[in-house]
């Protein structure tokens, strides 16, 4: 989407096990799953984005943080908007319709997930930026993907190429945990 002739930057965040899982079948993030250098440089770029994009779930579970938010929902008709608050049914609006609702119109929107909220993302809107932290030698074996059906890394790297997105490099975050980088070509 363009605002004015100019791109509107959207980078996407996640963490997962080296199976592709962002939480377990409770849909909790395991303690192990978790980096502090990971969520230092995930932090500083939400405080940095003019727009967060963020599953209900984890919405109410950081509810108290006064960034502004959008949250997709199939709990509301249409959608609902506020100060620093939007939810929306992406059934009835599609997310570059809703993003015109913002006056100014966000230019750098951070995606925190969940699963619906990354595949939104992708099927409606698109990124600018992925930028993908594993754990690396931590499985899961069950819970949530972060792609739903994607449980190899492999996967996760022709998933991003087939939205016209390539690995443009590969940082190492701490002892256990790398971040692969992607940009859309």
């Amino acid at each position: 989407m363009k605002k004015n002739n100019k791109k509107v930057t959207v980078i996407g965040h996640a963490i997962i096990s080296t199976d592709c899982y962002i939480a377990d079948a409770h849909g909790s993030m395991p303690s192990d799953l978790r980096s502090n250098s990971d969520w230092e440089l995930f932090q500083e770029d939400l405080n940095h984005s003019d727009l967060v994009v963020i599953g209900r779930a984890s919405y109410e579970k950081f509810s108290e943080n006064k960034r502004n938010r959008l949250i997709p929902t199939n709990q509301i008709n249409g959608y609902k908007m506020g100060d620093d608050l939007c939810f929306f049914n992406p059934n009835d609006i599609p997310m570059s319709q809703i993003l015109l609702k913002y006056n100014p119109c966000p230019n750098k929107i951070a995606v925190a997930g969940g699963q619906g909220v990354y595949q939104l993302v992708f099927d409606q809107f698109g990124y600018s930026e992925f930028h993908l932290s594993v754990k690396e030698n931590y499985e899961l074996k069950e819970g949530i993907q972060m792609v739903k059906g994607i449980t190899e890394l492999t996967q996760v790297d022709d998933y991003m190429n087939k939205y016209g997105m390539y690995q443009s490099d590969t940082v190492r975050l701490d002892s256990n945990t790398i971040q692969l980088r992607y940009l859309q070509s």
